[in-house]
């Protein structure tokens, strides 16, 4: 069994966007007005080729939109109740620093975009986790994630902004915009980084509605 284990950086969640660079405006989307909003969401999973799987079972966070911007912004998540198996019993994990056993912290910020025609995303870039599990081994995550708006739909409006990163055959679904490769590793040590996949869903919710522009 290897030594290296998987962790949820959710980012990953889940539910936090992260930013980049300026980039060709008709790759934006815009949620108008931007507003703060708190995540929720069931946790998720990452998930790599011969690895084992980390397993969150609940996400919770806060985000908000850089001034002036109705595109990027930065947010914080926690990701509770995450384990993973060890010799076949169940190991709790946690980021450094951590206060409580299975609670992993992390954050960064986001981008609204287009994934293809019609089909709004958004591009999380993680801040650099270091988690331990079970005090066995200690492992860094960092990297990009991909995910799907599925609600609301372009031209719609809501208080809720629904997310879904999906996995097939161990890669993300969504791996590419505007030509580059953006991925999620994991790095055990000083170990060559390994591509991770995320599986997960999560809700941004507002005060008021907001109306997702895909034009």
């Amino acid at each position: 069994m290897s030594k290296k284990f998987m962790v949820l950086a959710l980012a990953v969640v889940s539910a936090a966007f992260f930013a980049l660079p300026a980039m060709a405006s008709a790759q934006e989307i815009h949620l108008e007005p931007a507003q703060s909003f708190t995540t929720s969401g069931p946790g998720g999973e990452l998930q790599a080729s011969g690895e084992p799987t980390i397993t969150c079972t609940s996400t919770s966070g806060s985000g908000s939109y850089d001034a002036g911007s109705t595109t990027t912004g930065s947010s914080t998540l926690d990701f509770t109740g995450c384990h993973t198996a060890v010799f076949g019993f169940t190991a709790s994990c946690k980021s450094e620093g951590a206060a409580t056993s299975g609670t992993i912290a992390t954050g960064g910020t986001f981008h609204l975009i287009t994934i293809s025609s019609g089909v709004p995303g958004v591009l999380l870039t993680t801040n650099p986790v270091k988690i331990v599990c079970a005090g066995i081994s200690t492992i860094t995550t960092s990297g990009n994630v991909i995910g799907t708006i599925t609600s609301p739909a372009c031209g719609s409006s809501s208080k809720e902004v629904k997310l879904s990163f999906g996995v097939k055959e161990g890669v993300q679904n969504h791996l590419s915009y505007t030509g580059k490769i953006y991925d999620l590793t994991a790095q055990t040590g000083s170990s060559t980084p390994v591509t991770a996949a995320l599986v997960g869903n999560a809700t941004n919710t507002t005060t008021n509605a907001s109306k997702l522009n895909c034009t």
